[in-house]
């Protein structure tokens, strides 16, 4: 008769005790089912979201969008305004600031088919480039009649009681204003 090698045994021993674990379960014993709160949800259904009004705040990555619930969409004109009170508390804790200070009030605002005007007390070509991106963007991304998506809605400034407009600018998806081709500011000199 042949004695049992070591390793046969070890062998022996493992199987048999991956066999009582198998026997006994994973240790959870049969109950009821118990109450731990609502079901999971997953994407929501169109309507059951609250509308978010998105306003461009300087950060030190540069102008970035912030979201803040809204109880319906703001127009250019409300979005503007919202801006210009500044960021929250909170905003400005997490690094954002504004590049409008002081304006609260003295932006008026006219919209037309997929465009925006703001008439401001300030030349447009000699303010930080922040301060014409945060209005130009958050003037784009508020619900502009018409339809056209953000990308495509023509911002315009104009500085009060002067002829002529400056513009169209164009914000993109990602924020990033744009200066058409060869336009100036009016009275701004030739570049």
């Amino acid at each position: 008769m042949k004695l049992p090698t070591t390793v046969t045994v070890v062998v022996a021993v493992l199987v048999v005790g991956f066999a009582a674990v198998l026997v006994a379960g994973c240790g959870i014993s049969t109950t009821t089912p118990h109450g731990v709160g609502p079901p999971a949800g997953g994407v929501p259904q169109v309507g059951t979201v609250p509308d978010r009004a998105r306003l461009f705040f300087v950060s030190s990555s540069g102008v970035q969008a912030v979201s803040r619930p809204a109880d319906e969409p703001l127009d250019p004109g409300q979005a503007v305004a919202l801006l210009l009170e500044g960021p929250t508390e909170a905003e400005r804790r997490q690094g954002f600031m504004t590049a409008l200070a002081g304006l609260a009030g003295r932006v008026d605002v006219d919209t037309g088919d997929g465009t925006v005007t703001l008439t401001v007390p300030f030349d447009a070509g000699r303010v930080p480039v922040e301060a014409i991106h945060q209005l130009s963007c958050t003037a784009a991304n508020a619900h502009v009649p018409g339809g056209r998506p953000v990308a495509d809605v023509d911002i315009n400034f104009r500085e009060f009681d002067k002829p002529g407009v400056w513009g169209p600018l164009h914000c993109n998806v990602a924020g990033y204003y744009a200066q058409p081709e060869g336009a100036r500011p009016p009275g701004s000199p030739p570049g």
